[in-house]
C-alpha cells in the first residue's frame, strides 16, 4: 500500500499555498459576471459570491483601490500582486 498516492493527486484542497502560486484562472472565475467598471470591493464581493477560496479573497485584498475596465485590467492587477 501507498500512503502518499492522495498527496499528488492535486485535488481542490492544494488550490494555492500562496499567492505567487495561484493560477490567475481563479481569479477570473472567481470574479466572472461582474459588471465593469469594478471596484476593488466589488471584486471581493463578487468572489466571496462565488464561494472563492480564502488564497483568493486575500489576493484581492492587495489589489490597488480603484475601478478596475475589465478581466484583463484585474488579470493585470493579479500579475504585480504576484510579483511583490
Amino acid at each position: 500500500m501507498r500512503g502518499t498516492q492522495e498527496s499528488g493527486m492535486g485535488g481542490q484542497s492544494s488550490v494555492a499555498g500562496t499567492i505567487q502560486e495561484l493560477d490567475p484562472q481563479i481569479i477570473e472565475v472567481s470574479t466572472s459576471g461582474l459588471n465593469f467598471p469594478a471596484s476593488k470591493s466589488d471584486l471581493i464581493d463578487r468572489a466571496k459570491g462565488t464561494d472563492a477560496p480564502q488564497i483568493v479573497i486575500d489576493a484581492l485584498n492587495q489589489f490597488e483601490d480603484r475601478q478596475y475596465k475589465d478581466v484583463e485590467d484585474i488579470k493585470s492587477e493579479f500579475s504585480k500582486i504576484q510579483q511583490k
